[in-house]
């Protein structure tokens, strides 16, 4: 094998690594275009909150609340923890705050 071949295999390896990552943040994105889960990513930056509590502060059904944590989860913006009959939901990572922070400086900024 040259060096121009081990180097552009490399070239190959890292676009399809970078493809990959771009098609999982673009993922994340779509799933956080929706104004209900916008709110509870914001109420959970506060910390972690129950169904219920998240029902009544975002004041949906906690059946539409329970289908968009379900959404946010299994997009792995989200964990869970169950204590008896209540499950309790966290941010998974603390820095999706600053993303959404941009949006909300961006587009809710009381003129």
């Amino acid at each position: 094998m040259t060096i121009a071949y081990v180097l552009l295999y490399m070239n190959i390896m890292i676009d399809e690594y970078l493809q990959k990552r771009l098609e999982r943040a673009a993922r994340c994105l779509k799933v956080l275009a929706h104004p209900v889960r916008l709110m509870i990513i914001h109420l959970l930056g506060e910390g972690e909150l129950s169904v219920q509590e998240l029902e009544k502060a975002v004041g949906i059904s906690q059946s539409s609340v329970s289908q968009h944590l379900g959404l946010l989860k299994d997009k792995e913006i989200l964990e869970s923890r169950r204590v008896a009959q209540q499950v309790f939901y966290r941010l998974r990572d603390a820095r999706l705050l600053q993303l959404t922070a941009i949006t909300r400086e961006l587009f809710c900024r009381m003129e």
